[in-house]
């Protein structure tokens, strides 16, 4: 999918925040690394005036000054205009955001994360947590300080339904595409009864990638460590029913520690982990068959 020939589209929301401009920045390079198109974007809303104030407010107006703004966004971000596209609507953030990722059918939102450093479950925001609960489109969430690097090393955390069905194919396109070395990843809270099936999984990997366990009740504290520990350049999730996405943006009970994530954040959905097998098991079907 992503190594085919058609051009793939990026959607940025934007609020015009320093977070969301870093997020603007590094979502660019990235749609050159991939070659992709990018759709710059805001939702707006136009506000009430209370009654005491004799005054209306124009949507035509609000929607004119949005568009300027994105435009000068995108002359900063894009000088030649070769790759951006703006567009702008009235709504709220996150339904609007994936109102238009769904009508332009874009391959991924970008969007950034403010304040790192802080708890992951303030930092990680209404918008992005609404967005990974809501979307099937891919999301990269990117840290207020994170830059652009070229994808050397990823690490795919996951839970048991994740890994014993394999690496999904749209990860290792990925990894593929910028030669990435990729650590699966999963946290345990104990050894007790656990057996990483990794022969099974290594038929259908490569040398470039490594399966790895750590044992902790916390689990951002784990894979914090692991990502520091092995310079990881972006994390990968897919939530399970979003139990999972919740335990790991809450504090640990456990251990008086937080996530502080300075890499972007790829989540992908459970229907991308379905397609993904889907296609699998289709190509494989017509080898047999062939």
């Amino acid at each position: 999918w992503l190594k085919s020939g058609i051009m793939k589209t990026i959607l940025i929301a934007t609020d015009f925040s320093p977070a969301s401009h870093n997020a603007s920045l590094y979502g660019v390079e990235f749609a050159k690394a991939i070659n992709a198109k990018i759709i710059l974007f805001n939702a707006f809303t136009v506000p009430n005036p209370p009654p005491s104030i004799n005054l209306s407010v124009s949507r035509y107006d609000i929607m004119m000054q949005t568009d300027k703004i994105l435009l000068d966004e995108a002359n900063l971000l894009d000088p030649g205009r070769t790759l951006i596209e703006i567009v702008c609507d009235e709504g709220g953030t996150t339904d609007a955001i994936i109102s238009i990722a769904n009508e332009k059918k874009v391959d991924f939102i970008v969007v950034g994360m403010k304040g790192a450093g802080k708890s992951l479950k303030k930092i990680f925001g209404s918008t992005a947590t609404a967005l990974a609960k809501n979307t099937s489109i891919p999301l990269i969430i990117v840290p207020e300080k994170a830059k652009f690097k070229k994808l050397d090393i990823m690490v795919f955390a996951n839970d048991a339904a994740v890994l014993d069905k394999g690496i999904p194919k749209f990860i290792t396109e990925i990894t593929q595409i910028f030669k990435s070395k990729l650590y699966v990843v999963r946290v345990i809270k104990n050894k007790k009864g656990f057996k990483l099936n990794t022969p099974h999984l290594l038929q259908q990997t490569d040398e470039a990638t490594t399966f790895e366990y750590s044992v902790d009740a916390d689990i951002s504290y784990a894979l914090n460590t692991f990502i520091e520990m092995n310079k990881a350049d972006m994390l990968v999730m897919i939530p399970h029913k979003h139990l999972w996405l919740k335990r790991l943006f809450t504090k640990s009970d456990t251990k008086d520690m937080i996530f502080h994530t300075h890499v972007p954040l790829l989540i992908l959905s459970k229907n991308i982990l379905s397609n993904s097998y889907s296609r699998d098991s289709k190509n494989k079907q017509k080898k047999i068959t062939a």
